[in-house]
């Protein structure tokens, strides 16, 4: 394990002090799983934006964005259905209850 030297605000350090103790935890501990979230969460929202730049990209063309919304249309009966069902399903659940409980 690698050791790293920060330099925080009072702030900061006084927040970090009152979380690990909180969570009964080294403040070590806590900065750890913070940096972790962060990169984790700058990871993710780098992929979303590559992402959507990909799909502005692929939508900007006519005939990628004419095949999605024909798959999209060729689709539309079956997620209705399954919808549907879903409903029904949700329906007898709540139905096959007694009315007296």
């Amino acid at each position: 394990m690698t050791t790293l030297n920060l330099r925080l605000t009072d702030q900061i350090d006084q927040q970090l002090s009152q979380e690990a103790q909180r969570e009964n935890r080294t403040r070590s501990e806590v900065a750890r799983d913070a940096l972790a979230w962060y990169l984790a969460e700058i990871e993710k929202s780098r992929f979303m934006n590559e992402l959507l730049e990909e799909a502005r990209t692929s939508y900007g063309r006519p005939a990628i964005r004419d095949a999605a919304i024909s798959m999209a249309e060729e689709f539309l009966p079956l997620d209705n259905d399954v919808l549907a069902a879903s409903e029904l399903r949700q329906t007898a659940k709540h139905s096959a209850k007694k009315w007296w409980k």
